[in-house]
Order: structure tokens, then sequence, then C-alpha cells
């Protein structure tokens, strides 16, 4: 079954984690400042994501007053 495209990659590394999560965003993107808002106040925001390739879109609910650092890449079929 093939499922829409995300818009983006929001990666995030949470504190006292090693990795990072990467999160592939989709419907409306998140800007920086909006991802800097949300740490800054530490929202926990609600994002409809995939984690990997080929799976159905879900709901996930984020902390980010947990996350130590972000950034957003735009998403590039075939990834």
């Amino acid at each position: 079954m093939a499922y829409p495209e995300p818009t983006c990659e929001l990666h995030l590394r949470m504190a006292g984690q090693p990795h990072d999560l990467m999160l592939r965003v989709h419907g409306a993107q998140p800007t920086e400042d909006d991802v800097a808002a949300w740490m800054s106040e530490g929202s926990v925001i609600r994002l409809e994501v995939t984690e990997t390739a080929n799976r159905a879109p879900h709901t996930m609910l984020v902390n980010f007053g947990g996350v130590v650092f972000a950034w957003i890449v735009p998403f590039k079929s075939g990834q």
C-alpha cells in the first residue's frame, strides 16, 4: 500500500540519549521558529509521523522539553 510522502525529516536529540531520533513528518512542515518555541516552552506537540519508509503515518506526542537540539531537513523521495 502506498502512503503519502512526508514533508520533511525532523531530527531530535533527547537529553541523555547518545543518538538522534529521526521522524518523517507528514502534513505541515514545522519551521525552525516553531521548534525553537516548542523547546523553549517545553511543549508537548502532536505530530503526524513515520519512523521508517513504507509505514502508515501515525500520531506521536513529542515532549520538546526534553529536546537538546533539533534540525529540519526537506524530505527527498527515495531516502
